[in-house]
């Protein structure tokens, strides 16, 4: 059975949980657990907290993208993990590190408007745990599998660029390769947690089931990057979520009001909230 409890996001229905704009989920299947991206900050351990939840002995931590709300917990969950004997595992792509904003390149020269990634000191992290930096797919345990870098299908409108990014010393449109989700696969098919599907969640969807070979979605969970998406993009998925026999969709964080009428079958999620599946 699989568990997944929402530790930061946006919005809380409970007083005693604090919500911040981010993510951050933890999967439990039996012993195995995985925390899936940190929100903004510390404040998801303290909502562990409120809900009885140990993350000082976590076992495998994922983040889904380097964005500052879904990374930007790390050097805290570092204190938390400090005098561990063995420390987690940190499941990424290696652009998780790259400095961004939102902004543009202008005449050469880059316009920086706002800092987007999680200033992380990586050699802190590389310190604090151990690494499985890669753009390819990866089992985390023997039950969770990381995507890795998503291929964009030209036929899927969105999963464009967003912002600007620093490679190799020069800024350019930042088009987001690091991100990507986990797949868990239960009785009635596949469980697919995002962060913000900057990579467009019709191409998460159609990766992941050529990796498992399962073609059944059971369930969408997460951010889909959709508060502000076009008519014609929102169609598209609403229709490819119907051909695909999408069971449940889940969808909190980025996906906005906006985005959430336009999928079938939703059931929004917010700090605190627990889902189960077989």
């Amino acid at each position: 059975m699989l568990t997944l409890t929402v530790l930061i996001e946006n919005i809380s229905r409970r007083d005693d949980l604090i919500p911040a704009k981010g993510l951050s989920i933890l999967l439990e299947d039996g012993a195995e657990r995985v925390l899936l991206d940190t929100g903004t900050d510390g404040a998801f351990l303290k909502n562990a907290e409120t809900l009885g939840i140990s993350l000082k002995d976590i076992e495998h931590v994922a983040l889904s993208h380097g964005h500052y709300d879904h990374a930007g917990g790390v050097p805290a969950l570092c204190e938390l993990i400090a005098d561990r004997e063995q420390p987690p595992t940190l499941t990424c792509h290696p652009d998780c590190f790259i400095e961004r904003h939102v902004g543009k390149v202008a005449g050469g020269c880059p316009v920086l408007v706002k800092k987007l990634d999680a200033g992380l000191d990586e050699a802190a992290v590389r310190a604090s745990f151990v690494m499985h930096d890669s753009r390819e797919p990866q089992k985390i345990g023997s039950k969770f599998l990381f995507l890795g870098e998503i291929p964009r299908n030209p036929k899927f409108k969105g999963g464009g660029s967003f912002g600007i990014a620093k490679h190799n010393g020069h800024f350019t449109n930042d088009s987001l390769y690091d991100d990507t989700g986990i797949v868990w696969e239960g009785k009635d098919g596949l469980v697919i947690i995002t962060g913000c599907s900057h990579s467009g969640i019709c191409n998460i969807i159609e990766r992941a089931q050529e990796l498992t070979g399962e073609k059944r979605i059971a369930a969408i969970v997460g951010g889909l990057h959709l508060r502000t998406a076009p008519i014609p993009q929102l169609y598209q998925i609403r229709k490819f979520f119907q051909h695909t026999g999408v069971r449940r969709s889940y969808a909190c964080h980025c996906t906005g009001k906006w985005g959430s009428f336009w999928l079938p079958k939703n059931t929004p999620i917010t700090t605190g909230d627990a889902l189960k599946f077989q």
